[in-house]
């Protein structure tokens, strides 16, 4: 053998023998981390969405007379934060005592919708900018209801930036974040668009914190790897394609995924909870991997959520003392129940999660 393929060999036998299993969270331990999480006080920051539903009953459709479409008859719309926002709800409906959200909202309709929202969840918004120069994301979502409730969902409607934020909105937003820093336990970050509120400096200063002893769980789809010193929480897919851009994501062994999360880790020089759907998900740590695997859920099953219920329930068991492999197990739970809840970005609650642990 040459020496090429010896170490090659080698590399993977360490990856191997340092992936372990975890399946060791209790009933009794779940609700010693809940009793916690009601002393932690929260803070999100990220790109923060309203999330729009419209039910249109098509049995009341008509032909419009002056476009040869037939009209879609909204005859229910329901609101919800969305992205950031709903990390922010999530943490307040599991039990944080307080819950402050630091971003940019524009000055309009959706922005206003948003804050309601968010006042009707009892979330802090004195840390949100209102600006006339932003737009408030929005993903508006068209649902048409035909016969005997048959539903589909139309092409989804996006409001968005398109532009990046300027530097002095940037710079009151890092002052923003300061203040919050100084004032919650745990922090949630939502890196989600493209022209979104989280650019290079904000990184910059969430690394600072970081090295000061803040628990930070970072959550990007395309800039995963440009945080140092935190907790990232990629997907497999936004892991991947972090060091491969075109990389095409396909089954893969535990060996490759440990690999990877283990790559990510040091890239960023902290820890790599990587989520492989509905398979579960790695810790990965200076060199070594735990597997905690997902909980089985039947379906008729709505992934959407599921993501921000899982990230905002693993700070919330870090925060309050659980080891990352008893926090990741404890956010599997959070995200079985969210994708049960179909048509809304749902949260879970302590009393569906005790449930949940009872039922298994």
């Amino acid at each position: 053998m040459i020496p090429d393929e010896e170490q090659e060999q080698e590399q993977e036998h360490a990856i191997t023998t340092c992936i372990e299993r975890y399946e060791g969270l209790t009933r009794q331990r779940a609700e010693e981390i809940i009793r916690h999480i009601t002393t932690l006080r929260a803070g999100v920051i990220g790109d923060v969405c309203l999330d729009v539903y419209w039910e249109a009953d098509m049995s009341r459709s008509t032909l419009s007379r002056e476009t040869p479409h037939y009209t879609l008859p909204i005859v229910e719309e329901r609101f919800s934060p969305g992205a950031a926002g709903n990390v922010a709800a999530n943490l307040k409906e599991l039990g944080c005592r307080e819950v402050f959200v630091c971003s940019v909202t524009g000055q309009d309709w959706r922005g206003e919708l948003l804050k309601s929202e968010f006042a009707q969840r009892q979330i802090d918004t004195s840390l949100l900018i209102a600006s006339s120069s932003w737009h408030t994301p929005a993903y508006c979502k068209p649902i048409r209801v035909g016969l005997q409730q048959v539903r589909q969902e139309d092409p989804r409607l996006d409001f968005q930036n398109f532009q990046p934020m300027s530097s002095s909105m940037e710079a009151e937003l890092i002052e923003r974040l300061d203040q919050m820093m100084e004032q919650v336990d745990i922090v949630a970050v939502t890196d989600q668009l493209p022209n979104g509120v989280i650019g290079q400096e904000i990184r910059n200063r969430l690394a600072v914190w970081a090295d000061r002893g803040k628990k930070i769980v970072v959550d990007s789809r395309n800039n995963i790897g440009a945080y140092q010193g935190v907790i990232v929480k990629p997907n497999e897919v936004e892991a991947s394609r972090w060091f491969d851009p075109i990389a095409e994501v396909r089954e893969q062994s535990s060996q490759h995924w440990a690999e990877t999360a283990l790559r990510l880790s040091n890239a960023v020089n902290g820890v790599c909870c990587m989520t492989l759907g509905s398979e579960g998900a790695l810790w990965a740590e200076r060199e070594h991997c735990i597997f905690v695997p997902t909980r089985a859920v039947e379906p008729p099953i709505d992934i959407v959520g599921a993501g921000d219920a899982f990230a905002s329930a693993l700070l919330s068991a870090l925060g309050a003392g659980s080891t990352g492999p008893e926090a990741m197990a404890f956010a599997h739970i959070a995200s079985s129940i969210v994708i049960r809840k179909i048509g809304t970005t749902g949260t879970a609650s302590p009393q569906e999660m005790i449930q949940q642990l009872s039922s298994s």
